[in-house]
């Protein structure tokens, strides 16, 4: 019964081992890192378009704000920290020792 508990383990941990290996090599395809790759045809498509209502966020606002944030005022000679948009309060400020001071 050793013996087999002994052949079962290296058994498992080659299996691990070359699924960590190869992992890496099998899903580098020649895509770029924006396309996907289609496994079950061996090609690479680009994502596709946005639809014609979406409008992209503005330049400025965080990736989770919303579409309607306004432009972030200047820094406060005051303050040591940059401005940052706060979801919950749905304005710019920072936060000085745990309270929102706002902008």
């Amino acid at each position: 019964m050793k013996w087999f508990a002994s052949r079962l383990a290296v058994v498992t941990a080659g299996a691990f081992v070359s699924m960590m290996v190869a992992a890496p090599a099998i899903s580098s395809a020649s895509c770029d890192p924006n396309m996907a790759y289609n496994w079950a045809t061996n090609q690479c498509k680009p994502p596709p378009p946005m639809p014609s209502w979406y409008t992209p966020p503005p330049q400025y606002a965080p990736s989770f704000a919303g579409q309607d944030v306004p432009p972030p005022p200047p820094k406060p000679w005051w303050s040591p920290y940059e401005p940052m948009w706060s979801t919950g309060f749905h304005q710019w400020g920072a936060y000085f020792t745990g309270t929102w001071v706002p902008y």
